[in-house]
């Protein structure tokens, strides 16, 4: 139940926006009042409508416009953050407005597929820094855009620095907030879910001679239960940005800090005999619908709590005319301090009507677990510009060095501190409950060094980027009882870069690159019998042509692409669940992406993505030709948005899966189609500019399963969120 206080403002927050709904529709010719300025950071970079940038900054090509770079490229602004980036809607909720993702995962876990390969936060960048985000739900309060490039390109971002997942199937990039021209104070109440309230602060300002200097302050506190029965979350979170900006001189410095805390919530789900019943007659011929994705699936006790802090640095300096050297850098410490759920955050279900129990599957325990990562990642470079001949080039080259540890519980603890049982449509339940104490021991090291250089090429209409990145690994896994190396992986490759842009004219850029990325060898993790493997390096391959048009108002890109990548998967051997390599996969796709303004009072954002994936050269053949699990072959994703005036609007957006293929092709996750609808009206109190904004995220309530891997996802079941933002 709500505190007198948070119903309180709770309930005078939804009169105050229902009162300015009710006024707008009734009466727009009465508001003739002038608001002050709203200031739209990066806005001379936006498409027309707000939603996406055209300009990005591209890994050591620097700052770069969309048309003048031969890949796939998505750039979402603070606006559409906003929009979508509601305090309990997962991250994905955002990053699939970028028609090359698909969600894979929930409020607990930032994961992600682009173009089918998988991606969670330990593989995203911040501030053009790998390593810096964590897997477990990552802010947005301090976060200005999302800049993506779908495929591989180790030659544009050197040493990924990732523990669980690589960049293979592209890079995400998160900027923070920085302080503009405009003075920023800002205040926002946002009330959602069933009782959680978030309150947030902004404040932003630049000061000393020609405003050299800039500061950021962002802060979040968010507590209450989600739409999900029994499911809270409570977050603190403070962010500051430091710039430093002369015209030779740049320097900036993000840093914060967050405590996330999570109880329930579990949606993750595996399978157990899947085509072969057991012996006591369980066997899953079938998926079971999915059950009310309001319903609590999760039991007492299960909880995850994380808290951690980083640091960036990005650093320029113009030392000759045409000439900067640059230094990054970066230090994230996390630390999961409680990790209660199913055996390898899942339960698995044993038989067509849903059951859960522990009598027909060892994976129906409760795991509880900590886990504590370190990341540093240093790099030192320059740009310059030269001529030779008829050629202007633009140089990049740079060295860099990253370093990550991994610590963790001594001991899992599975199995003897609780057994689930129960079903899905009914609820589950678990027996011999405890939290035990764990000890840390370390567990992984990986240290990384590399080299890259790239050169753009301008001659005439034509561009030519040619890029490449070596860099040398070192994997180590150790004993958790003596401290030993347990295993090592030393590894180095080359991975090239090289791609044409042609321009006929300033509407049209017509594109082709080629793109590796190179995973150091992924440790097989905690879920599986064979845990603490390292699997072999192994490079991702990228060819994709393509063309962009932009004209009034308007961009559309279309990229037609291919894709191999090392066959990692799921092997069932008995009950024994295990993660191998095999063969390779390959992923043959098209990609549609449309953004900007058609009409003055109506704006649009979207796109989609034909991916044909399946798995080839395998052993013997016997899983070449079968579809790489969990990937559909079609998602899409529309969002429309209506401005009646400059003080309300009314958005809505659509989003499709197609159906996909799972555990060996033998069970099936049906398609879903979900819509979100929302308005937003600006006015005045008390002569302080005020932004009433309502939500409502998949307002048929509808219930379905997405594919994860081998196991599926509940989805999260309808949300309303109503918001107010003060311009103090």
């Amino acid at each position: 139940m709500l505190s007198k206080k948070k119903a309180l403002t709770a309930s005078l927050l939804c009169a105050v926006a229902s009162v300015g709904f009710v006024a707008d529709v009734q009466a727009e010719k009465s508001m003739n009042h002038e608001l002050n300025e709203i200031v739209i950071e990066g806005e001379k970079d936006l498409l027309p409508g707000g939603f996406v940038s055209q300009k990005s900054t591209l890994g050591l090509l620097g700052d770069k416009d969309i048309m003048d770079t031969p890949f796939s490229q998505v750039n979402l602004s603070s606006k559409t953050i906003e929009k979508f980036g509601g305090p309990n809607q997962p991250l994905q909720n955002v990053l699939v407005n970028n028609p090359a993702v698909r969600v894979e995962g929930t409020t607990l876990h930032n994961d992600i597929s682009i173009r089918g390969l998988k991606s969670t936060g330990t593989s995203y960048y911040l501030n053009g820094i790998p390593g810096m985000m964590t897997q477990f739900n990552a802010p947005t309060f301090a976060i200005s855009d999302i800049q993506f490039i779908s495929g591989p390109n180790s030659g544009l971002t050197g040493v990924p620095c990732t523990y669980e997942t690589s960049t293979a199937g592209g890079i995400v990039n998160f900027v923070t907030k920085k302080a503009g021209k405009v003075p920023v104070t800002s205040y926002k109440q946002v009330f959602t879910g069933k009782d959680s309230l978030g309150e947030y602060f902004d404040i932003g300002r630049r000061f000393g001679h020609d405003d050299t200097w800039g500061v950021r302050i962002n802060t979040e506190y968010l507590n209450g239960e989600t739409a999900i029965d029994n499911h809270e979350i409570e977050s603190q979170g403070i962010s500051a940005n430091i710039d430093y900006t002369t015209e030779k001189h740049t320097t900036n410095i993000a840093t914060g800090y967050r405590k996330h805390n999570v109880k329930g919530g579990m949606r993750w789900f595996g399978f157990s005999n899947v085509g072969k019943a057991d012996a006591k007659g369980n066997i899953v011929t079938k998926l079971p619908d999915a059950p009310d994705a309001d319903k609590d699936l999760g039991f007492d006790g299960m909880e995850k709590e994380a808290e951690g802090a980083f640091i960036t640095l990005n650093h320029e300096h113009e030392f000759a005319d045409g000439w900067k050297w640059f230094a990054n850098a970066g230090l994230n410490d996390n630390k999961l301090n409680k990790n209660i759920t199913g055996k390898g955050s899942r339960f698995s279900i044993i038989n067509d009507k849903g059951d859960i129990g522990p009598a027909s599957s060892k994976w129906n325990t409760i795991f509880s677990t900590s886990t504590h990562t370190e990341n540093r990642f240093a790099q030192v470079g320059m740009h310059g510009e030269l001529k030779t001949g008829n050629i202007d080039h633009n140089l990049s080259m740079a060295l860099e060095k990253a370093w990550y540890k991994s610590s963790g519980a001594k001991d899992y603890f599975i199995g003897q501190m609780g057994n689930a049982s129960g079903n899905i449509y009914e609820g589950i339940h678990v027996e011999g409950f405890w939290k035990p104490d764990l000890a840390e021991v370390l567990k992984n090291k990986n240290f990384y060094w590399g080299a890259s250089i790239a050169d753009t090429m301008v001659m005439g209409k034509a561009q030519v980027m040619v890029g490449v990145h070596k860099h040398e690994n070192v994997s180590r896994s150790f004993n958790k009882n003596t401290g030993a190396v347990t295993s090592e992986i030393k590894s180095s490759a080359v991975c090239p870069t090289y791609g044409v842009v042609y321009r006929p004219d300033e509407h049209i850029s017509l594109y082709g690159s080629h793109s590796e990325n190179f995973d150091k060898g992924e440790i097989v993790g905690s879920k599986y019998e064979n845990e603490g493997d390292i699997l072999d390096p192994a490079k991702t391959k990228q060819n994709e042509i393509g063309i962009k048009y932009t004209n009034k108002g308007i961009m559309t890109s279309l990229g037609i692409f291919e894709i191999t990548q090392a066959n990692n998967f799921e092997v069932k051997k008995g009950e024994d669940l295990y993660y191998l390599q095999d063969g390779e996969q390959e992923y043959k796709g098209v990609e549609l992406s449309v953004n900007g303004k058609f009409a003055p009072k109506w704006s649009f954002m979207g796109g989609l993505m034909y991916l044909d994936a399946e798995q080839n050269k395998t052993q013997n053949g016997l899983r070449d030709g079968m579809v790489v699990g969990g990937v559909s072959d079609w998602n899409a994703v529309a969002t429309l948005e209506y401005e009646a005036n400059e003080d309300f609007s009314v958005i809505g957006r659509v989003l499709y899966n197609a159906s996909s293929k799972i555990c060996d092709e033998q069970l099936t996750v049906p398609s879903y189609t979900t819509y979100d609808l929302g308005v937003n009206y600006r006015t005045e109190l008390f002569h302080m500019p005020v932004s009433l904004t309502a939500m409502c995220y998949n307002v048929t309530d509808k219930n379905f399963w997405t594919s994860h891997g081998s196991g599926v996802l509940l989805n999260n079941p309808r949300t309303f969120m109503v918001s107010a933002s003060f311009d103090i």
